[in-house]
This record gives C-alpha cells, structure tokens and sequence, in this order.
C-alpha cells in the first residue's frame, strides 16, 4: 500500500515532489515496474542487507561482532546510519581504490618496470584523491592536465601509463571518461560508429604533444648536436666513442619521472592516410569530436571532456556507479555508447545525471543516495536476464563476489578487527628513492647542454679504460647463459657490475658532482662543502639491481620525517588494537596473542594494500582479479583453480588457526550448537536455519571444522545476496 501511495503522487506531482533522491528513484522505477506489470522484491533481511552492505562498501563481510551490533541495534534508522558509517571508514576507501584502478589501469610496477618511479606515487595519489574524496570532475581534470615530475606532480602516472603511446591513450581515455570506443578510429573511419579517422586524429591532437620517453639529458637537443659535431673530429674518437653510454647511464639517474607538453611535438596524419579530406603527413590541428566544440590547450580539452554539458561524461560515471550498486548498468555495455543508444529506464537515467551534477560530482555522496533507496535495500534478483530483455532492477541482482571481495572476506576471517591502523601514503624506502632521484633531476637542470657534455666526454674516458676488460666478461656471460650455468652466471654478474660501478663514477665526478654542488650553492646561498669520497658497494649491494651514491645533502631535498614517524606510530596503534581483543577475548597471554596478531597483520593485508595487480599465482589472481593492463578486465567466472584453491588451499587453514576471529569465535562457543551458530554468524553473516541444525545433527560428521569446510565452499558464501 505504501509503495502504491508513493507512485499515485508520483503520477500526480512529478518525482521532484520528493524531499530526497533516493525516493525520487525508487519512484521511478516503481513508475517501470506499473508499466511492466512487476512488483519490486521483498525487502531484505537485516542480517541479508548487513552483509550485502559491507561488501558493497568496504569490500568485505562483517565481523560477528560488526554484524550482532547491527541486528540488536533497536533504533529505527539503524540501516541509514550503518551505511553512513560505513562510507565514513577507511574500508570505503580502500574498496573504492580497486573500482578506480580497475578503470585506470592503476598498476605497481606499470610498463614492465620501466615506470616505476611515477607507478607507485601514482598509486598513492589515486589513493589520497579517494580518501579526500575529491570530486570526480576535479579529479578526471586533474590527470588529464598532469604535467611536470612525478615527485611534484604524480598524477602524470596517467599518462605514464601509456608510456610512448599517445594514441592509445587517447583511445584509453575516450573509453573511461566517455565511454566511447574510438581505438578503430586510429587506422581509419570507424566501420560501426560515425567517427571518421580524422577525428580521432584531431582529438588526439590535444594530448599528442605530452612527452613521457625523457630520460634526464637526452631530452636536451643541443646535447645530441654537441655529440655529431664531436664525432667529425678524429681527435675526439676515442672519448666519442662512448658517449652514448654515458648519456643512457645519466639518464638512468631521472628515467620516465617526468611529462611535459613540448611545441615541437605535432601530431600528423599516417604515411596511408587514404581519405580526401586531408594528405598523409599533414598536420593536424585539435578539434573535438562530439558535444559543443573545443578548441586549443590541454586545459581546453579537460574542460571539454569534464564539463556537465558533455553527452558523455555525466552519463557514463553515474551509469558505471549504477552498475557498481546494482550490478547491472542502466546501459549496457558502459563503454560503448552511440548516438542511438538508450538506457533501459531513460528517465531513471536521466534523473542520475542530474543529480551528479547536483552533488558536484561527489561520488560518495551519489552512491549513499543509490544505496539508501528501496531497491537496492529489496532482496536480490536472482532470475537469469535473458540476452537483449531490459533489467528493471526490482533489487540488486545476485552476482558473484568480486576478486577482491572473497580476498578480504578472508581476510576478514582471520582479522578480529580487519581494517587495522595503517600509515596512508607512500613508505619511507620509496620516499627516499622520490628525494634522491629529484635532488639529482633538479641538479641535472641546473647544467647547461655544453657543461654536461663536458662532463661526458671525461666521463667517456672510464669506459674505454675498462673496455678491454669487460668485453671478455661479458663474452662469457653470454656463453654462461647458453649453458644454464647459474653460479657462473651469477660470479660473472657481479664481475660486470663491479666493472661497470668504476665505470660510472667518472658520470658521478665529472657530471653529477658538479651539478648537485651547483644545486646546494642555489638553495643554501653559499659554497657546496666537499663531495662524499666513493665507496666501493660490497658484494651483496653489487648483486642489486643498482646502488645510490651518496651526495651532499641539500637543504629541502631530505625525506620528511613524518613518514618512518608515521610508520612507528601505526604500528603502535595496531599493538593497542590487539591488547583491546585480548581483553575482549578474555585472553590471559597477552604476548602469545600479539605475536600471532603482528605475524597476521603482516601476512594478511587488505588487497588494496598489496600490490597492484598482486603476483601470478596469488589468490586474488587465482579469484579473477584484473592484470590492470586493459580496463576492466577483471573476471568473476568460475574456474577449476578457484574450486582447488578453496578445497585445498592454505586459505582453510589459514582461517582456523589459533588466534584468528574464526577460532576465536568458535572456541568462545560452547557446545556443538553454539559453534553452529558461530560458524554460521562469522563466515555466511547470519544464523543458520533450523532445517541446517537438524541436517548437521543427522549428519556422520562432527567436527566443526567440517562445516567451516562447507560453508566456505558455498555459493552464499561466494555471492553477494
């Protein structure tokens, strides 16, 4: 009755007669579900709806103590202030960070590692954008104009990403913020869209000038003429020689740190540019492709590309947030919009646009108004959707867990408290690495092409005295290598570095040295002091990818000290979490129980902050999660190595062992009925039935174990219901 009310006003007075969005919606689509002759699904449980909400939000089941806390709570309001404080916690944060480096592609270690200076802080950033819940406009702006170095500016790990492609981040780009599919475009008109290649070419023109190959000097052009006027003169041959060496090694110091638009990179049309509007080779001036026309900087181009009265942008987050909740988008699929495409519920569609808009893009705010409505608080649809037929969402549909959802579910189980105090931001080992490659970028800057090239040329000198001797090594590295020769390859290895570290102390004295004493004498207003003597590594520094020389130090060019503070202090807080579960517990050996806590603290992160992706073979990979080298591209299909890896895996024993929030529970539990219970309420989130009392009581098996087994390696415990 109350549902029948709301829709007669609804027809009489508009959806806007309602105070709140989340009613607005949820008249809309009982405005669909009259039309179609459905009703909207029972309301869910609490215990079902508590569950669900914790997934949907912080990425993990509850604790039993989060979820009982729930279901006694007598207040009437309770679910609109549980999902309040839900979105109000780290958890929120983390579980946001998968959706969005899902979409960005967000990797650790991006390129095969040759970006690893800009992946992580790019990482990180993501991750301080989403704790300060930056709007998304603000946000999409903010990477889109990204320039400078990554320790100023880390959001250029967006165009990092895509090192050395403009083109295919162009295409990137149409595809996650338009949802607009234009990469056939590169090679000519679109056979299924009426994007001409033109246009692509034009709206790659925008970005196209954005450099990311700098690698320290070779950026500098008079550095490469000073070099081939040098080669002409024979005099010059033996330091010549290996100058493009010592121009590879400095660059090493500052490689792929950095993205700047240059005026000399100008989009042109391929050699095969077959169409009559243009020739091969001409070059190409920025245009947009759809919506009101735009013209000029890449300010200009994010403008366009964020502005409310873009066709696209509006629509396609609110619909990519939409399907986040529901499962299902109101479009489909999110990324591949036309001119004819339309939304299942148009005016639903619509009404989500508007008030993207009317929160100023707040995508936190948006997805508390989703999660406050009706339908997504009705039991779950569990109908198969028939290929091409319109959802009308009477409730979330049943989907499975995402990768990282039954990851911290586990998590979960083994953490009494899962979401620990944790410092936020990059680690101190990274932070020192960000402040010596940019003392020495800076320094680098500070030389002109003629100093440094000087400095090579003496530099060069090193190298062709130890020419001889490393020729023969490497020779026989090679031939180590043929023969799977492990410890000769690994002797013959260090032999090469130790080689080659004299090698490069000639860069260091004659070009480094001189430029950070350059940038001590800018910043501290007098004389560098003297230059820290060389140490030669020891053996197990020399087997390391690469060693860092220390230099002077330079005033503001010192890691902040916050960070191992930070660090201290988070693992302080930990320490006082764990004391409080023991006391909770009612434990007595307190020591037993923090070194078993601190040992599963370490082993047992939450997935977001593992690395991203985590390594082939970890069980987040082995669960479907996105290699983030293509947007989107988690799976959540079954698999056999799922089924083995639950079956058989160390994940069964993992979450029964002494100390964990499983144990625990069941060991407080008195009785065989009460571990029942226990078991049911910590891994499925609710009691079990008294049909599954009596089938466990019937059944041969007595160990309680034997039903954690089974209930782990059901489908309720794998889906969000």
């Amino acid at each position: 009755m109350k549902k029948l009310k709301r829709f007669l006003l609804t027809c009489l007075l508009g959806a806007s007669a309602f105070a709140g969005p989340s009613e607005e919606i949820d008249a809309l689509l009982e405005q669909d579900w009259s039309k179609n002759s459905l009703r909207g699904n029972p309301t869910a449980s609490d215990e079902a709806f508590a569950r669900r909400l914790h997934l949907d939000v912080i990425g993990r089941i509850p604790t039993r103590e989060e979820l009982l806390s729930f279901l006694t709570d007598p207040a009437p309001d309770k679910r609109s202030r549980l999902i309040d404080r839900l979105l109000a916690t780290e958890g929120f944060d983390q579980h946001q960070f998968h959706f969005f480096a899902d979409l960005l592609r967000v990797q650790s270690r991006a390129n095969g590692g040759q970006g690893d200076m800009t992946s992580k802080p790019y990482l990180e950033h993501v991750k301080r954008r989403i704790r300060e819940n930056m709007p998304y406009d603000a946000f999409a702006r903010e990477l889109l104009t990204a320039q400078g170095k990554v320790w100023d500016h880390p959001a250029i790990g967006y165009y990092m990403r895509d090192l050395g492609m403009p083109l295919e981040n162009l295409s990137n780009t149409m595809r996650v913020f338009l949802g607009t599919r234009v990469e056939c475009a590169q090679c000519h008109n679109h056979p299924f869209d009426k994007w001409t290649q033109m246009q692509f070419y034009q709206m790659a023109a925008f970005t196209y000038p954005l450099e990311t190959n700098f690698t320290g000097v070779a950026e500098k052009g008079a550095l490469t003429d000073l070099k081939r006027a040098a080669e002409k003169k024979p005099e010059l041959a033996v330091g010549v020689r290996h100058l493009g060496r010592v121009f590879e090694n400095l660059g090493d110091f500052v490689r792929y740190s950095k993205v700047q638009a240059l005026p000399s990179r100008v989009l042109k049309l391929p050699h095969d540019y077959q169409y009559s509007d243009a020739k091969p080779h001409d070059a190409i001036q920025p245009a947009t492709m759809l919506g009101k026309p735009a013209a000029g900087d890449l300010k200009a181009f994010a403008a366009w590309m964020t502005s409310p009265e873009n066709p696209r942008f509006t629509k396609v987050i609110a619909n990519r947030l939409w399907k986040r909740v529901f499962g299902l988008g109101l479009i489909e699929p999110v990324d591949e919009l036309f001119d004819t495409t339309v939304a299942m519920n148009p005016a639903l569609m619509t009404r989500l646009e508007k008030l993207m808009v009317e929160l100023h893009y707040d995508v936190k705010a948006f997805l508390r108004v989703l999660y406050h409505t009706g339908a997504y608080q009705n039991e779950a649809t569990r109908q198969e959707l028939v290929a091409g037929e319109p959802c009308h969402f009477t409730g979330p549909l049943l989907r499975r867990l995402t990768a990282e959802q039954i990851y911290d579910s586990f998590v979960t189980l083994i953490h009494a408290t899962p979401d620990l105090p944790r410092r936020k931001g990059i680690d101190a080992e990274m932070a020192q690495k960000l402040v010596y490659r940019g003392k020495l970028s800076d320094a680098l800057d500070l030389m002109t092409p003629q100093e440094i090239f000087d400095g090579s040329m003496k530099a060069s000198e090193a190298y062709e005295s130890v020419s001889a001797r490393a020729k023969p090594l490497r020779e026989a590295y090679t031939a180590a290598q043929k023969a799977k020769d492990k410890p000769l390859i690994e002797k013959l290895n260090v032999e090469i570095r130790s080689v080659e570290f004299v090698a490069r102390t000639g860069i260091h004295d004659h070009v480094v040295v001189p430029a950070v004493a350059r940038l001590y004498t800018k910043k501290a207003g007098q004389p560098a002091p003297p230059s820290i003597p060389v140490v030669k590594p020891s053996l197990e520094e020399l087997k390391k990818a690469g060693q860092n020389r220390a230099y002077i130090a330079v005033p503001g060019y010192d890691i902040d000290q916050a960070i191992p503070r930070d660090e201290k202090a988070a693992e302080e807080a930990r320490d006082v979490v764990f004391r409080e579960e023991a006391r909770r517990f009612g434990l007595s050996d307190l020591d037993t129980y923090l070194k078993a806590r601190r040992a599963q603290a370490r082993d047992w992160p939450r997935a977001a902050d593992l690395d991203s992706p985590a390594p082939r073979g970890h069980y987040l990979r082995e669960f479907g999660q996105s290699d983030r080298d293509l947007i989107e591209n988690s799976n959540a299909d079954a698999s056999m190595p799922q089924a083995l890896v639950l079956m058989n895996g160390e994940l069964f024993e993992s979450i029964l062992r002494p100390h964990t929030q499983l144990r625990q529970n069941l060991d407080d539990a008195h009785g065989m009925e009460a571990q029942v219970t226990a078991a049911y309420l910590t891994i499925l989130s609710r009691f079990p039935t008294p049909a599954e009392k009596a089938a466990w009581s019937n059944s041969c098996l007595t160990s309680i174990e034997d039903l954690v087994f089974a209930l782990i390696n059901t489908q309720q415990f794998l889906f969000v219901r």
